[in-house]
């Protein structure tokens, strides 16, 4: 809890989408810092309404799909082909800065008495992770069979068909064992900061024989990521935003049930009878279950854009412990 407001602290963790400019291939720079106003609006909007402790995660799925895309068009310009934790630094770097600078500015314009700073985080994952073993995370443009099967032979890429579009490289999605930066995080929200960080998820690294911090070839689920912060941290409420208002049973059905307020226990049981979809809301899922389970007292999933109405429980699906 804040020390000089009662209202709860919070993780929010947003989607790759809350910069993504959508339907637009030609789309410029500067629309990503359009977009970006309206996520961090809310944000101000919240610290206008009482909120103090925040913390701010965010995905970059379609950024670092970007980077790829880039690398790919360039290939026979510049053959050196950047690696997955430099790409995810890369995005960080990137999304960090656009939503730094635009709630700095909209505090400033507001008059509100508040700044931000954006971390670049590195998140410890074990070398002997199953996934390392068994890749199956979808990365990057699609490619012909006749590409993939070049480049699995000239980079030792693992390739896997996606959806009948193509084949895409596969990467291991291993679990986040530690965020390297939390200090960092700590002493930021104690100076009075938002702090944002843990961009899509973290930059994957291992410890090596003796004991560095060592980059590796992954990508770690931002939502897992958050719930890890957040716990590490303390916090009160973990806030994930995405695509769709609730979270629903039968969702693909002609009949979809939202979920609105949810015990941990029966949210439990639904994952486990597969109601939930992998690569979609599953992982959004175990992460807040996984927060409250290890002391975190609320997890709220929302529609991206709807962050004051879910605080206030208009709207979005709300899992409490039992």
């Amino acid at each position: 809890m804040n020390e000089k407001s009662n209202k709860p602290s919070l993780l929010i963790s947003f989607g790759g989408n809350a910069l993504n400019v959508v339907d637009q291939d030609h789309a410029h720079q500067n629309e990503e810092f359009v977009i970006a106003r309206k996520s961090m609006a809310q944000v101000v909007e919240l610290l206008k309404s009482g909120y103090q402790k925040m913390i701010l995660t965010h995905g970059n799925g379609p950024q670092v799909g970007q980077i790829f895309l880039q690398q790919e068009l360039t290939r026979n310009e510049f053959p050196r082909q950047v690696t997955l934790d430099v790409c995810v630094a890369d995005s960080q770097g990137r999304i960090g800065y656009i939503l730094q600078n635009v709630f700095d500015n909209i505090c400033q314009e507001q008059g509100v008495s508040k700044r931000s700073s954006a971390i670049i985080t590195q998140v410890l994952v074990d070398e002997m992770d199953p996934a390392f073993k068994k890749p199956t995370k979808p990365i990057g443009v699609f490619y012909s069979s006749q590409d993939a099967e070049k480049l699995k032979r000239e980079r030792n890429w693992q390739m896997g068909e996606d959806a009948g579009r193509g084949f895409r490289r596969l990467v291991a999605s291993p679990k986040p064992l530690e965020v390297i930066e939390k200090e960092l995080f700590a002493q930021l929200l104690q100076r009075g900061y938002v702090a944002i960080g843990g961009g899509g998820g973290g930059i994957p690294v291992i410890r090596n024989s003796e004991g560095n911090l060592v980059g590796v070839e992954a990508v770690i689920d931002k939502d897992h990521t958050s719930a890890l912060l957040a716990n590490e941290l303390e916090v009160d409420q973990l806030v994930i935003l995405t695509g769709v208002e609730y979270v629903y049973l039968n969702f693909n059905s002609s009949s979809p049930k939202p979920l609105r307020q949810v015990y941990a226990g029966d949210m439990e049981k639904y994952l486990l009878a597969g109601e939930f979809a992998e690569g979609s809301m599953k992982p959004k899922i175990e992460a807040a279950l996984k927060f409250l389970n290890n002391g975190g007292k609320k997890a709220i999933i929302a529609d991206l854009f709807n962050l004051q109405l879910a605080l206030e429980g208009k709207t979005g699906t709300h899992i409490s412990v039992n």
